[in-house]
């Protein structure tokens, strides 16, 4: 199902390329695209958040090859498709917000949702936005970054400068490589201390 919520996402981050979830439903909400959609405000906060991130998960899909958006609660952005790597195969989100049967949820499943988000929250890693790479994606990484297998720190240290320079935005590399290589350096920067 088309959702309609997609060309009033695409007019807003034409107008201004990076915004987070809850801005973004704001101003849908300013502009009257969004209305009260259940008396319970949990079930109506849900299903509004569903809408926008179903909304945005197409767009993903329409804009790419050419465009990548970027999606995340805090950070949605559109970027000009510099990158090596368009959509991954798998996004678990994707998935959940394209199936339409996820939009009715009841009450319980809100609250078991919620109470999943918020032990995640808890014990997130504040220097990395992703959960740590398996041994098995550490040596995938590894090995991708050309690393000898008993690495030091200083032949990581060298090696995650020159990928920076490569895919750092502001020498016109992509934004997201250049966030993923980062990600990639601090969980093998843990794995080698």
């Amino acid at each position: 199902m088309l959702n309609p919520l997609i060309d009033e996402i695409f007019y807003l981050i034409l107008k201004q390329p990076i915004w987070k979830v809850h801005t973004l439903a704001s101003a849908l909400n300013d502009a009257g695209h969004l209305s009260v959609l259940d008396k319970d405000p949990q079930k109506d906060l849900f299903k509004r958040n569903f809408l926008v991130m179903n909304a945005l998960y197409q767009l993903q899909i329409q804009v790419s090859p050419e465009q990548q958006l970027h999606i995340a609660a805090l950070h949605i952005e559109l970027i000009n498709n510099k990158c090596e790597k368009v959509l991954e195969n798998t996004d678990p989100l994707r998935e959940y917000y394209l199936d339409w049967q996820n939009y009715d949820t009841t009450s319980d499943e809100i609250d078991a949702l919620l109470n999943e988000f918020w032990q995640r929250f808890a014990t997130f890693n504040r220097h990395t936005t992703t959960a740590n790479l398996t041994k098995e994606q550490l040596l995938q990484v590894q090995k991708a970054w050309q690393l000898p297998a008993n690495f030091s720190l200083k032949e990581l240290q060298k090696r995650w400068r020159q990928l920076a320079l490569k895919h750092h935005p502001d020498r016109q590399g992509c934004a997201i490589q250049f966030k993923k290589i980062q990600r990639e350096y601090e969980q093998l920067k843990a794995s080698c201390s």
